[in-house]
């Protein structure tokens, strides 16, 4: 009687959940990322994120846009290397965007894998995240969602200074979400 119950309560707050969307507060959320020269120097960069995040009875939707017009580097003159044709080519794909669909409710919540679709330099490739478990429940005003993930530099046409600069990059979403009005 008890697991009925509970799953009758759950049930009735799915279309609360159906009909929450959230935007992502972009003073607050950012995206991290860290490649490595040399094999041992790692070399760092953020960025504010900007987007949203909705909910659906097929599961939610994370749609985060990154301008790299805020990209800041741990380095003095990594920034104009980063935005340079050699890395993001900022001047003809001035953002970076990763969207997922279809993320269950409980996977947002309690974390685990998702897939989505990141572009990069105007390039499109599936890209797997781990989502650590966030606070975001039904009906709260603000929470935060967190991910990890890693992508190649050469999947995305990163194709230069392969002697000196890793192809792996590490990178990590802090996303503090507020209700959307």
């Amino acid at each position: 009687m008890r697991v009925l119950a509970a799953a009758l309560l759950l049930w009735t707050a799915l279309p609360a959940a159906a009909a929450s969307a959230y935007r992502l507060d972009a003073e607050a959320s950012r995206v991290h990322f860290q490649l490595h020269a040399l094999g041992w120097w790692p070399v760092h960069g953020e960025a504010r994120a900007e987007g949203t995040v909705s909910f659906a009875d097929a599961g939610a939707t994370i749609d985060v846009r990154v301008p790299l017009a805020a990209l800041r580097m741990n380095r003095e003159g990594y920034r104009d290397w980063a935005l340079s044709p050699e890395f993001f080519w900022a001047a003809r794909h001035p953002q970076l965007h990763f969207r997922a669909e279809g993320i269950a409710h409980e996977r947002l919540r309690e974390g685990g894998e998702i897939a989505g679709a990141l572009q990069v330099r105007g390039r499109e490739r599936e890209t797997r995240f781990v989502l650590l478990a966030s606070d975001c429940v039904d009906g709260v005003e603000t929470c935060r969602v967190r991910a990890r993930g890693e992508l190649s530099r050469r999947a995305f046409g990163m194709r230069t200074r392969r002697l000196t600069l890793g192809d792996r990059i590490r990178i990590e979403l802090d996303l503090r979400l507020v209700a959307a009005p």
